[in-house]
């Protein structure tokens, strides 16, 4: 999966926090990090289901978040955690999405 940004473009990957949960990152095609879109937290895990993560929305990621939201890739379940003074989204992959990350 790639996903265009205002850093160019994106590949999105993917893999698990030490939890289990999921942990996406998106990096250049060179392989340098752009951003980690999800955010571990432990304390609300069980609230996951398949294919969903955290999606970390706000600061320096909001216009990551945008542009990955808008590839069609991820869609918003509309559940909400707060973490700190801001809330994470949850996010699943559409379709068989998650199975065409790295």
């Amino acid at each position: 999966m790639v996903i265009q940004t205002r850093f160019g473009e994106a590949v999105v990957t993917l893999g698990r926090y030490g939890n289990g949960a999921l942990a996406v990152e998106l990096v250049a095609e060179d392989g340098e990090p752009i951003a980690k879109l999800s955010v571990n937290l432990p304390q609300f895990a069980d609230e996951l289901g398949e294919g969903e993560f955290f999606a970390k929305i706000w600061s320096d990621n909001e216009a990551i978040a945008a542009a990955a939201l808008a590839s069609g890739f991820f869609e918003d379940t509309g559940r909400r955690v707060p973490t700190g003074f801001v809330e994470a989204q949850v996010w699943r992959f559409v379709g068989d999405a998650e199975a065409g990350g790295r």
